[in-house]
């Protein structure tokens, strides 16, 4: 299946982006995936190197929202050895389009690779995750900038 979004990293792994639906028919393909559900969600497959994050869809911050632990643990997760990265939430609109920003600027992408790498008519990437990882990263807010301007804000 092919992924909703792909982010080139030049020295790095492929990041590719898809729904819930779209993880369970291809993670085999990929040598890490990162899920980023909603609490309470099982999934009926498994991944070697699986790293499951239950975290709700939330731009503000509130009980369940993603915060400054789970900013933490995402961007610090092994990635030695992968050459693709699946990273998924249950639509692939939101959680995983941010997640996988932050992982390719992160590792060195240009801004340009990550914009092109995303299908602005199906993201609108989590804000707060924006927010905290570019804080976490020191990079300003150069992805949040993008995504504004992408939904003409």
């Amino acid at each position: 299946m092919k992924p909703i979004h792909a982010i080139a990293v030049p020295a790095g792994p492929r990041l590719a982006v898809t729904d819930l639906r779209g993880a369970g028919q291809s993670h085999g393909d990929y040598d890490v995936v990162i899920s980023l559900l909603d609490d309470g969600t099982v999934l009926d497959w498994s991944h070697p190197r699986h790293h499951l994050f239950y975290v709700e869809d939330m731009d503000t911050p509130w009980e369940g929202a993603p915060d400054g632990a789970f900013v933490d643990e995402l961007l610090g997760l092994d990635l030695r050895g992968a050459a693709k990265v699946l990273i998924h939430c249950h639509g692939g609109w939101s959680r995983s389009p941010a997640a996988a920003m932050l992982w390719a600027r992160k590792l060195g992408a240009s801004l340009n690779a990550i914009e092109a790498g995303i299908d602005w008519n199906r993201a609108r990437p989590n804000r707060l995750i924006l927010a905290l990882g570019e804080e976490k990263l020191g990079f300003g807010r150069s992805l949040q900038a993008i995504a504004e301007r992408r939904e003409g804000r």
